[in-house]
């Protein structure tokens, strides 16, 4: 994968972009100066610097239109900007630049991004300023944009092992068998001193982390990756460890030779720890997501059981749930006793709805041969109150000896050693 940092003016980018000829960009991740708060390597020229509020808002918008035109029709831009005091008053920038990006493309008859969604980015740490009327200010906020309803957007590399909540083991239908998603709420701490191969010049560097999370979210290997505000350069610096291709550009020399010399050397540490990382964080989501595959269709039995119970009432009967492939799940109901075979398709239906399996119900007498295929077999006993551990291991026909109704045997094992566990559920259990 290729990255070009490139010294130039980045209202001019879409001139740039065509004498370059550069492909289009399939996502942007950048942050534009904040008005006149800093004065970035001292360049003269740039956003922000000695300009009104106005000119600041029409040239900022000016190059996310810019973006737009020279991205491809599935792109989305993640813009990383803040609000700022101003004469004891706020200027709400996150939400002006998009009012005025509306405006000009109302006024000028344009095609233009649509804001899809806010996120607040908690950097954990800021400098302890706060005075009347403005708390200690910790977090920016994180405009997502897209062209398009087909953007890019997978929800599914983000999700996390474990739920910070007992009831994960209980109720496992409430809870994705893919994981925890995340939520509008990211916790990244922002690069202090001495962070990649040295010392960090730029003023407002994007931690590696965060970058990762946007790339992994929006794009695919052999994507290409803008930021026309490159600065510190860390999202071309992981677009390039990420396999995909990164163009930026910015006014600084200072800030380019700092890149080549630090910045891709300090992402290529963080990404070598995190393919590691990565890695071991896949294998638990995966043993997350088979116990929790297994949870629900013990508690799917378990329910359908209890519902095959109450239509054939003063009838003795034994669930039997015997694992498929996938999410697939045979429960067998042995009754005991001439009965009519209830007719509950429609329950059976919800049920496998409700615990998104593809569920088969059968009703079987203890006379049938299907009975006596498994009547000595030994499967694992789970009570309605714990589905999270089998309390024993038993036959069909010891337990029809004994007239135990409530309980379900299946050949599905789940054995939580530590019912406490839950923000990493895969930690103790079998």
């Amino acid at each position: 994968m290729s990255t070009q940092y490139i010294i130039a003016d980045s209202r001019n980018l879409e001139a740039e972009y065509h004498a370059r000829q550069l492909l289009n960009a399939d996502v942007i991740v950048t942050s534009p100066p904040y008005f006149d708060v800093k004065r970035y390597d001292q360049t003269d020229g740039q956003i922000g610097y000695k300009q009104t509020y106005e000119e600041y808002l029409t040239d900022t918008v000016s190059v996310i239109q810019q973006c737009y035109n020279v991205s491809s029709q599935h792109a989305t831009m993640w813009l990383v900007v803040d609000t700022i005091q101003r004469n004891h008053s706020l200027l709400p920038i996150p939400f002006d630049i998009n009012n005025k990006l509306s405006e000009k493309a109302l006024v000028e008859h344009l095609h233009t991004w649509v804001l899809r969604d806010v996120i607040i980015w908690n950097r954990t740490k800021n400098i302890p300023w706060n005075w009347k009327g403005h708390l200690k200010h910790e977090f920016e906020y994180i405009l997502m944009f897209s062209k398009d309803n087909e953007y890019k957007y997978y929800l599914d590399r983000l999700r996390q092992n474990g739920y910070n909540s007992e009831w994960w083991k209980s109720y496992p239908e409430r809870y994705s068998s893919g994981g925890k998603p995340p939520s509008n709420i990211w916790e990244f701490m922002i690069p202090t001193r001495g962070w990649g191969n040295g010392y960090q010049q730029h003023l407002c560097p994007f931690p590696f982390p965060l970058v990762e999370r946007i790339l992994l979210l929006s794009s695919d290997e052999g994507d290409y990756v803008l930021d026309p505000f490159a600065g510190s350069g860390s999202v071309l610096a992981m677009a390039e460890q990420m396999g995909r291709n990164g163009i930026g550009f910015d006014i600084s020399q200072k800030y380019k030779d700092s890149y080549e010399s630090k910045v891709r050397v300090g992402a290529k540490h963080h990404w070598e720890n995190r393919v590691v990382e990565i890695s071991n964080e896949q294998n638990k989501l995966n043993q997350f997501r088979s116990l929790n595959q297994r949870l629900r269709k013990i508690k799917a039995g378990i329910k359908l059981g209890k519902l095959a119970a109450n239509e054939i009432p003063n009838v003795s009967t034994i669930t039997l749930a015997l694992d498929q492939p996938d999410n697939g799940l045979e429960v067998i109901v042995f009754f005991q006793g001439i009965t009519d075979i209830p007719d509950i398709q429609k329950v059976t239906k919800k049920t496998s709805i409700d615990f998104g399996l593809n569920i088969t119900l059968k009703f079987a007498s203890i006379n049938d041969n299907s009975f006596k295929s498994v009547s000595s077999k030994v499967f694992y006993a789970y009570k309605a109150s714990q589905i999270y551990k089998y309390y024993e291991q038993t036959s069909v026909a010891s337990i029809l000896e004994q007239k135990r109704n409530s309980v379900l045997l299946s050949d599905i094992s789940v054995n939580i050693e530590d019912p406490s566990v839950f923000i990493n559920p895969v930690g103790n259990m079998t």
